[in-house]
């Protein structure tokens, strides 16, 4: 899986810098195809993000339970 993920990475960078390099030079219909991709990966991400669960980690819950495992108070 880690390896179709460095691929789809690599495929996914070639493409967009082949769609940026000349964008200057395109029409304004081709331009507005650009965005509209682009815009449907952002909402496609917006999606995704469910999976980006951020865990908080809880230093006062670690430090008690250090402090009924362990005497601390001798120290």
């Amino acid at each position: 899986m880690k390896t179709e993920k460095k691929e789809l990475l690599k495929k996914f960078k070639v493409v967009i810098d082949d769609l940026m390099d000349h964008y200057d030079e395109y029409t304004d219909e081709e331009k507005t195809q650009i965005k509209e991709i682009f815009q449907k990966v952002a909402e496609l991400n917006t999606i995704l993000d469910k999976y980006d669960i951020e865990v908080k980690f809880d230093w006062e819950e670690y430090f008690t339970l250090i402090g009924q495992y362990f005497d601390t108070t001798r120290f």
